[in-house]
C-alpha cells in the first residue's frame, strides 16, 4: 500500500477528490451569506464536493443573471475554503428539459410508438377512411404467420381490405403526449439535436461564466435519471439510423415488437439494439465530449438499475450508457439494500474501464432514518464497488413543504448531525482505499436481455415517469428470467462468491488468455462464465465463448436453450444463419446450489472463513416483477458477513462488512507473503494481529468484526 494511501487513511480531510459529496438542494430565497455559513458547516465535517442543486422551492430564476452571482460567490468562497463543487444540469429533474422549456415544443417531446390491434373473422370487410397521419404501418397476420401490408393498399385516402381467413390487423402509430411541465414526460432521449439544444441552453451557459474553474474548483456535471416514459420510443431519424446500422426498413417490422412470428425474436433484438445504441449516443455521448473539451468529468445515474425488466422499459440496454460517462452513477433510495442496481452498474462500468463508481446515496430513507442505517447502507454500497457517495442531500431549507421532499436532510437539520464528522471521515478512507485500483472477481454473469426482449410485453397504456407504481410484467417466460437471474446473483452474494454482470455491448473488450476471460481495459480476469436462462445470444459472444471452452475455460449454463444467435449488423434478418456455441463443453445445472458447488469446486479463493459467520441471506432475494418509477428501498436487509476483493499497488484488499446487530468473532486464514495488516476506517487505526499462524502460503489469524462495521485487510501479493 502506497504511503499516500496510509497518510491519507490517518488523515482522510486532505483531499477533496475523495470526499463525501452532498446534493446541496437549493431550494429556497439563495442568498451568499447563507451559502457561505453552509460551505463552512460542510467543511467542518470535511464533506467539501457538494453538488449545487437547483430544487423545488427555489426562489431565485434559474440560470438567470442572479443564479450566476451565487454560484460565483460559492467559487469564490471555495478559493478560500479549498474546496470543489459538481454542477447539476438541471431545475430538478430529469435532465434534459432545462427547466421544461426544451419539452414545450413537441417536435423535442419523446415520441413513441402506439399499437392498435383488431381482429377480423373471413369474408369481413376492414375499412380506414382518412387513416391519422401519424399511423406508420397496418399490417394483418394470417394464422399461419404470413403478413401482408394493409397500408399499401389505401386509394382516394381510404383502405379497404376484405380478408380471405381470420386475420389480426395491427395499426402502428406514433405519438407523443401534451407539454407536462413537472417532468413527469421526458425530452427525446435518442435525439442528438434535443441535447445539442440542451447543451446550448445549459453546459454553455455555465461555461460562458465559470469557464476559468472548470477542471478546478468545478469537478464536472451531474446528469440525473435519464430515462424513457414510454417503453417503445420513436424519434423522428430512427427510421433512418435503422436503415445504416441493420441494413433493412424496420417500419414493416414494427407489429413484431406485439405479435410473434418466427421473425419477431431477430427484429425486437435489433429494434432494441438501435435504440439503445442511439439513446447513448444522444443523451450521454454528446455531453461527455462537451466535458472532454473542457476539463470536466460528467456523471450521473438513470432510472430502473435494479432489473433487467426495469431496464428493459426504461433505456433497453442502458448500462451501454455507463461508456459515456467519466464516473458512472447509481441512485439508492431508501433504508433497504440487497438489490442488483449497484451490481449492474459497477460490472459495466469496470467492463468499460472505469475506475470511480459514484452513488447518489441515503435519499427517501425518512426523517426516522438511523444513523445506523446509514452506514449499513454505506458499507454494502462500497461492498458492491461504489466508491464515491453523493449523499442526498444537504438542504439549503426544510421550510413548509420542502420537509417532505424526499427526506431526510443529512445536513444540520437532521437529527445526527454530530456524528456526521465521524461518518465523513470513515467514508473518505473507504472510498480513497478502494479507488484507483481493480476489483478481484473470478465469475462473470452475463445479462439475458437479449432473451428477455425476446418475451417481453410492456404494457403500453401506463405512462411511467412519477408514478408510484407502474406496470406488471405480463409474460410469464420474462417474469422467469427476470425472477431467476435475481435469484442467482443474490445467491452468489449471500455464499461471498463476488462477480461482475457482462453485457453483450462489452464483450468486444474481453480476450482469452490461458483459460480465463481477461477484460483488455481493467486487467480483470475470470475463470467462470455463467449463461442464466439464455436462449440468445450475438455472434460476438459465440467467438468469444467457443474461444473460452477450447482453452479449457469453465461456461456454466442455468436453464438456458440457446437457439438464435444475432448480429449487429441484422444480416440474420436476411436468413444469415451463425453457428450456435459448442454447449457440449458447458456444465448445466438447473439448481443454483449446484450452480453454487460448481463454482466452489473450481476456485481456490485466497481466503477462507475458517470458523464464525461466512456467509451472508437476503430478507428480499427478488423484487417484484412491476416497473416502479422511482424504487424505493424500504424493509430489505442482507445479514450475516460479507466478503469483497480489490487489489491495488501489489496488495489485496480484503474488505470483511459485518451486517449483522451483534459483533461477530471469526478466524479468518489470508494469501499473504507478509502478515496482513488490518485497517479499520471507522477510527484510521492500521493494526496486525495480536496472534497467528503461518503456513506456505498465508496467515490465520482471529478477527473481531463489530457490528454493522467494515474491516480492510490488507495482504501483499
Amino acid at each position: 500500500m502506497k504511503q499516500q494511501d496510509r497518510d491519507f487513511f490517518q488523515n482522510p480531510t486532505t483531499d477533496p477528490d475523495y470526499s463525501v459529496s452532498g446534493f446541496w438542494f437549493w431550494n429556497d430565497l439563495i442568498t451568499d451569506e447563507k451559502t457561505k455559513e453552509q460551505l463552512e458547516m460542510m467543511r467542518r465535517i470535511h464533506a467539501d464536493n457538494p453538488v449545487v442543486h437547483a430544487r423545488f422551492g427555489l426562489q431565485n430564476e434559474y440560470l438567470s443573471e442572479d443564479w450566476f452571482k451565487r454560484i460565483q460567490h460559492v467559487l469564490d468562497t471555495c478559493k478560500d475554503t479549498k474546496q470543489k463543487i459538481w454542477l447539476y444540469d438541471e431545475n430538478n429533474w430529469p435532465s434534459g428539459n432545462c427547466s421544461w422549456t426544451i419539452t414545450k415544443k413537441e417536435k423535442y417531446r419523446e415520441h413513441y410508438l402506439h399499437f392498435h390491434k383488431e381482429k377480423i373473422h373471413s369474408g369481413e370487410c376492414y375499412r380506414l377512411e382518412n387513416p391519422d397521419p401519424n399511423i406508420i404501418n397496418i399490417t394483418a397476420y394470417s394464422a399461419d404467420g404470413n403478413a401482408m401490408d394493409i397500408k399499401a393498399t389505401v386509394e382516394n385516402n381510404i383502405i379497404n381490405y376484405l380478408a380471405k381467413e381470420n386475420i389480426e390487423i395491427y395499426t402502428v402509430s406514433v405519438e407523443t403526449e401534451p407539454y407536462e411541465p413537472i417532468g413527469k414526460y421526458s425530452v427525446d432521449y435518442l435525439s442528438k439535436e434535443v441535447f445539442k439544444l440542451f447543451i446550448e441552453s445549459t453546459h454553455e451557459k455555465y461555461k460562458e461564466q465559470f469557464s476559468s474553474a472548470f477542471g478546478g474548483i468545478i469537478k464536472g456535471i451531474f446528469m440525473d435519471e435519464p430515462r424513457f416514459a414510454n417503453a417503445l420510443p420513436w424519434t423522428d431519424t430512427l427510421q433512418e439510423e435503422f436503415l445504416k446500422r441493420k441494413g433493412y426498413d424496420l417500419i414493416p417490422y414494427l407489429p413484431l415488437l406485439r405479435h410473434k412470428n418466427e421473425q419477431a425474436m431477430f427484429f425486437r433484438y435489433d429494434y432494441y439494439d438501435v435504440i439503445s445504441d442511439l439513446f447513448a449516443e444522444a443523451t450521454f455521448s454528446m455531453i461527455y465530449n462537451w466535458c472532454e473539451d473542457y476539463g470536466l468529468k460528467s456523471t450521473g445515474h438513470l432510472l430502473g438499475e435494479e432489473t433487467i425488466a426495469a431496464q428493459s422499459y426504461f433505456g433497453a440496454d442502458m448500462v451501454r450508457s455507463y461508456k459515456y460517462l467519466h464516473i458512472p452513477a447509481i441512485d439508492h433510495l431508501g433504508n433497504g439494500l440487497g438489490s442488483l442496481n449497484a451490481k449492474f452498474a459497477v460490472s459495466a462500468s469496470l467492463n468499460y474501464g472505469k475506475t470511480r463508481i459514484a452513488c447518489e446515496a441515503f435519499g427517501a430513507s425518512g426523517w426516522d432514518i438511523t444513523f445506523e442505517d446509514m452506514v449499513r447502507i454505506s458499507n454494502w454500497l462500497f461492498q458492491q464497488g461504489i466508491n464515491l457517495i453523493m449523499m442526498h442531500g444537504f438542504y439549503y431549507s426544510i421550510r413548509d413543504q420542502r420537509v417532505n421532499d424526499f427526506p431526510p436532510s443529512y445536513f444540520y437539520q437532521w437529527k445526527y448531525w454530530d456524528y456526521m464528522p465521524m461518518y465523513v471521515k470513515m467514508a473518505n478512507r473507504m472510498m480513497k482505499i478502494l479507488s484507483d485500483g481493480q476489483a478481484e472477481t473470478e465469475i462473470l454473469v452475463y445479462s439475458p436481455i437479449e432473451t428477455f426482449w425476446n418475451y417481453f410485453e410492456p404494457v403500453l397504456d401506463v405512462k411511467t415517469g412519477f408514478w408510484e407504481n407502474g406496470p406488471w410484467i405480463n409474460d410469464d417466460t420474462a417474469k422467469f428470467i427476470d425472477h431467476q437471474f435475481q435469484l442467482l446473483c443474490n445467491r452468489l452474494s449471500d455464499r461471498n462468491l463476488d462477480y461482475n454482470i457482462l453485457g453483450a455491448d462489452a464483450a468486444k473488450h474481453f480476450i482469452v488468455k490461458n483459460d480465463k476471460l481477461i477484460n483488455v481495459l481493467s486487467n480483470q480476469c475470470f475463470s467462470i462464465l455463467i449463461l442464466p436462462c439464455v436462449e440468445v445470444l450475438t455472434d460476438e459472444m459465440v467467438q468469444l465463448i467457443d474461444t473460452f471452452t477450447s482453452q479449457g475455460g469453465t461456461v456454466i449454463q442455468y436453464h438456458g436453450n440457446i437457439r438464435y444467435i444475432v448480429n449487429k449488423d441484422g444480416q440474420h434478418m436476411h436468413g444469415i444463419k451463425y453457428s450456435l456455441p459448442a454447449t457440449e463443453r458447458f456444465t448445466e445445472v438447473l439448481k443454483i446450489e449446484d450452480l453454487i458447488q460448481v463454482c466452489r469446486k473450481q476456485l481456490k479463493l485466497p481466503f477462507e472463513i475458517r470458523c464464525g459467520v461466512d456467509e451472508m441471506c437476503h430478507s428480499h432475494s427478488s423484487y417484484p416483477a412491476k416497473i416502479i418509477d422511482p424504487y424505493v428501498h424500504n424493509g430489505e436487509r442482507v445479514y450475516g458477513v460479507g466478503v469483497s476483493r480489490y487489489l491495488k499497488d501489489g496488495c489485496r484488499i480484503i474488505n470483511i462488512t459485518n451486517y449483522n446487530e451483534n459483533e461477530e468473532e471469526i478466524l479468518l486464514w489470508a494469501e499473504s507473503r507478509d502478515i496482513p495488516e488490518i485497517f479499520i476506517p471507522e477510527t484510521g487505526e492500521i493494526n496486525l494481529p495480536e496472534k497467528y499462524v503461518k503456513d506456505s502460503e498465508g496467515y490465520e489469524f482471529h478477527l473481531t468484526l463489530p457490528k454493522n462495521r467494515a474491516l480492510f485487510v490488507i495482504c501483499k501479493i
